[in-house]
Parts: C-alpha cells; structure tokens; sequence
C-alpha cells in the first residue's frame, strides 16, 4: 500500500465529510479508496479513524458515529484491567455516604467551595462505569479512569451559577472520555504512518544498495526523495529517528 496516496486518500475523505456537515457515505468512502485493496481488518480501521474523529457514516445500514460505534460493541477488558477496576472500585466511598445530588448541586450553583469536592467524590464510580462502557483497546483502562476523573473535576469546576444535575455532569464526562479516545487513535495512526514510511525508506535504501560494491548507497536525500514520491523533509525526518541522518 503507498502510504502517501493513503494519506492523501484518508485526506480527502475528510474534507468531503466536513462539506457535507461532518458526514459521508460509505458508497464515497468506497469510490475513494478504490484501487487501494485494504482488507477487512484495514477497512475496519478506516472506519474506526473517521469515526474517532466525529464523522458519520450513512449508508452502511447502521449509522455510525462516536456514540453508536461504542453502543454497537463494548470492548471486553484484559485480565489486568479486571483486577485493577475491582480493586479501584472497592477503594472508592459508597454514593450513599454523600448528600443528595441534588442539594449537591444546588450548593454548587451558589457557589459553595466543598459542593464540588463532593460532587466528585460521589461521582468517581460512575465515571469509572463510564470509562469501562467506552474503554478503548489502545487505552489502558486505568489511563482512561484517570481522563473520566480529570472530565469531572474539570466540569464542576467550569459549572457556574447554573444549577447543573447527574445528566450533565455524566454527559460531560462522557465527552472527555470520548475526547480522550479520539486523541489516542489520532496519535496511534500517525505512529503507525511514520512506522510505515521508515519502512518504505529502509526498504527503498537497500534495495538501491544492492548493487553497491560497498554495501551504501549512492543516492543523495533529493534523489531518493524524487525516486521514492517523497517530501525531502519528510526523509530527513524519518532518517533522524532510524539515527541514518549523518
């Protein structure tokens, strides 16, 4: 697969997406990728991207976005992450050793310093629940409790004199949850992009050496960038990390 036609392919499909108010079809995802022959599992992570990124897809007999993806299919947690969520769970105080929710956030809306310490501390469970219910294959679980956490502070902190309730609270830490995951993906695709690439460019390089008396190749960075369709920068870049650039 050329990784910079994927690119520029994955691209495209975004900028369609954004035009068409941040969806697409799956017959243009389709057509876009035509000539590509991903299989099954790289389609799948396609779909996966785009999705992560808040884009709907239409026409695939189930709508999918961020939310439906994550309802459709709950990703089962390791041996690992079963043992530390029951451990964790135990740790935490019961909901109902804390005031009503609902004078909670009544206190919170006029501005009472300990009503947001509270609120978080009776909250902590749900927001591991949430966290479990939208766990993430590339997050470890107790990395995405620690973001559920971090929501939830940082939503009652931003509350105002709104007299907020348990639904936005948990919504708020849903989205950060989901924001989380979408960060992962994104930073996991560009890492398997630039995995990628060093491959093509070590690849390329040997080849090219093969029939080199000395083993090294003949070709300066602007001929390899020119033989391989690639941005000069981009193999200085890639040459800096395989420690190739001297």
């Amino acid at each position: 697969m050329d990784v910079r036609e994927f690119q520029e392919k994955l691209k495209k499909m975004q900028t369609l997406a954004k035009e068409q108010g941040n969806t697409i079809q799956a017959l243009q995802i389709r057509e876009t990728l035509e000539g590509m022959e991903l299989n099954h599992d790289q389609l799948g992570g396609v779909l996966k991207y785009l999705t992560g990124q808040g884009i709907k897809i239409e026409g695939t007999g189930i709508e999918s976005s961020p939310e439906t993806e994550k309802e459709k299919k709950q990703i089962p947690l390791t041996p690992e992450e079963e043992a530390y969520l029951k451990e964790y769970m135990e740790s935490l105080p019961d909901e109902e050793t804390f005031p009503e929710a609902e004078t909670l956030f009544e206190r919170l809306a006029e501005g009472k310093s300990d009503a947001a310490q509270t609120l978080a501390a009776k909250y902590m469970k749900k927001a591991a629940e949430l966290a479990v219910e939208l766990n993430e294959e590339e997050i470890f679980l107790a990395d995405l409790i620690q973001e559920a956490n971090v929501s939830l502070v940082q939503a009652l902190g931003l509350a105002g004199t709104e007299c907020r309730d348990e639904i936005w609270l948990l919504e708020q830490v849903k989205k950060g949850i989901m924001d989380a995951c979408r960060e992962q993906n994104q930073r996991k695709f560009e890492d398997d992009s630039l995995v990628a690439r060093v491959e093509k460019l070590e690849s390329a390089v040997r080849e090219l050496s093969e029939d080199e008396e000395d083993g090294e190749s003949a070709f300066s960075i602007g001929e390899l960038a020119v033989i391989l369709d690639m941005n000069v920068e981009e193999i200085r870049d890639t040459l800096r990390l395989t420690g190739d650039d001297k």
